[in-house]
Parts: C-alpha cells; sequence; structure tokens
C-alpha cells in the first residue's frame, strides 16, 4: 500500500487522497482552533490508522467528531478504529446496523453477490484491502440527523447536510464555509448496485443543483485525485444535465441520443460522454422497472 500523505487544501481543510487499488476513499480533516472533525472513515481499521498517524505528522489539533457521508463499505469500516462520536444521516445510521449482522466471510460475500445483494467489484477490493475480516468489528454512527448538522471546531464551522441522489440515497456532504469547500462523498457518482449504472434525472437534478448553491471554492470527490474548483464543477454539472435532458426527451434509443448530442456538439462524443449517455439510459429503464413492480404490488 502507498504512503500517502496528508495534504493541505486551505487553511483549515486537508484530504488523504484515494488509493484504487483497495478503492481507498479520500479521507478529509477539519481542522479549527480547538479540534479537528474527520471526514469519513476509510475501508479498513489500518487505512483509518493511517489517517491518524497522518495528523500527529502534522501535529493537527486532536480529531472531537468524524462525519461520514454515506453507508457503503469503503465509508464505514474504519468507523470502530477512530472510536469518535460519529455523525450521520439517520438512513446511514440504519444501513450500518445491517452491514454489521452480516457475515463477511469469502463464502458469504461470494452468496451475496451471487443474490445479486452485492456486486463482484466491492467483493473483490474487501478481500483485497482486508483479507483477513475473522476480527472486523463495525460500529454505526451514534449521533443522527435527518436534513444538517453544524459543527463548531473553534474558529471554523462545518455544515453536514443531507443530499440525497443515485448512489445512495443517505449521502450527504460536509460544508467548510470559511474555506469554500464541499467534501462530496460519492454523492455525484452514478448507482453502482443495479446491473447497470445508473443515473435518474429527478435524482441528480435536484442533487447538482444543491451543490452548486454553495458558495464553494473547491469539491472533493472521494474517489478522484485532486479537488474540482467552482468553474469544472459547474462545467461538469452542465454536461450532466444537457445530456440528461436529450435522453430524457429522445427516449431509450441509443443511437438517436448519441446522433442528437454529436450534432449539439459539433462533433463525435467522448467516451466519457457516451459513459454518461448510457447512465441515463440505464436511468430510463430502472425507473420503467420500479413502476411495474409497482403496479403488480397494487394490483
Amino acid at each position: 500500500m502507498k504512503n500517502l500523505r496528508l495534504q493541505r487544501l486551505t487553511d483549515h481543510v486537508y484530504a488523504l487522497p484515494p488509493e484504487s487499488e483497495t478503492d481507498r476513499p479520500v479521507l478529509g480533516v477539519i481542522s479549527g482552533k480547538e479540534a479537528s472533525l474527520i471526514v469519513d472513515a476509510g475501508n479498513s481499521p489500518a487505512h483509518a490508522r493511517q489517517l491518524l498517524r497522518e495528523m500527529g505528522r502534522l501535529k493537527l489539533p486532536p480529531p472531537r467528531y468524524l462525519a461520514v457521508t454515506h453507508w457503503h463499505w469503503d465509508h464505514v469500516f474504519g468507523i470502530a478504529t477512530l472510536n469518535l462520536p460519529t455523525l450521520a444521516h439517520f438512513l446511514t445510521q440504519t444501513k450500518v446496523r445491517e452491514l454489521a449482522l452480516l457475515d463477511w466471510s469469502d463464502q458469504a460475500l461470494a452468496e451475496r453477490v451471487a443474490k445479486g445483494e452485492e456486486i463482484a467489484f466491492c467483493q473483490e477490493k474487501i478481500k483485497q484491502e482486508l483479507p483477513d475480516r475473522r476480527k472486523l468489528v463495525l460500529k454505526a454512527p451514534d449521533l443522527t440527523f435527518s436534513e444538517q448538522v453544524m459543527v463548531d471546531l473553534g474558529g471554523v464551522t462545518c455544515q453536514i447536510e443531507h443530499v440525497g441522489g443515485d448512489h445512495a440515497v443517505d449521502s450527504s456532504v460536509v460544508h467548510v464555509p470559511e474555506d469554500g469547500v464541499v467534501f462530496l462523498g460519492d454523492a455525484l457518482c452514478a448507482d453502482i448496485y443495479q446491473v447497470e449504472r445508473s443515473w435518474m434525472r429527478e435524482n441528480l437534478f435536484p442533487l447538482m443543483d444543491k451543490l452548486i448553491a454553495y458558495e464553494a471554492v473547491l469539491y472533493v470527490d472521494a474517489h478522484s485525485t485532486q479537488p474540482v474548483f467552482r468553474k469544472e464543477m459547474f462545467e461538469y454539472t452542465a454536461l450532466l444535465r444537457k445530456i440528461g435532458n436529450v435522453v430524457y426527451r429522445t427516449g431509450d434509443n441509443r443511437d438517436q441520443v448519441i446522433g442528437k448530442l454529436s450534432q449539439m456538439f459539433g462533433k463525435s462524443l467522448t467516451p466519457e460522454q457516451i459513459e454518461i449517455v448510457d447512465g441515463f439510459l440505464a436511468g430510463i429503464r430502472k425507473r420503467g422497472w420500479r413502476e411495474k413492480r409497482q403496479i403488480a404490488q397494487e394490483s
């Protein structure tokens, strides 16, 4: 595992970069005069301990709180190791309590993948990060909120707000107003727990409106190696909005969608743009599946 260093982004904000090898996300630290708040607990006890070592190396104020952005394993497996009062949306607490009841052996993981309750990508990364999970302890967040909560660290505040989205319904972000930084977690990512990675316009567009409404200079995505500036966030969300609108107006004919967008952009779509198209098309199919299931349940 790489010996990554905690990087200073602004006067009060630090980030431990992600590692794709075992799907370690960004871990954040916001430090005030009195204490620090950690953003996300990491995907293992070792990941959490790495962050604590880095905080000690930089002589940052001791951590007083942990904020968890959503329930997925790579963001919560280090909660017990950090052993801090943990803030999260109430649905995050519910989901982590469910995770704590599961068997995490290789056999149990394989069975959940076969049943469609887990995905092969997470199975692979869990086994790489934690070959021996016999002593794994999962601890649920103990301080919950429904909309938002504010934490004062002494000269700097953290606004932890539920934003939802396709990736996880419980997704929250951590906004540091004094420094103009927003930790996104995975909020902008697609839903990866379906057969197809998908975005649904009715979920994604309100989320993007919330994110752009923050007076932020930097946005930190949990699996991106560098934060993005406000201008880049505007450009990316505008692209998502444009492609999403064309997909929903055109329907599920992929060739027609790509043709219309190519004409609109004046050139062939990039692989990233085609991936976005496919995500919205998958969202349309998912919505149709949900509507059929609802009709069947009501009949």
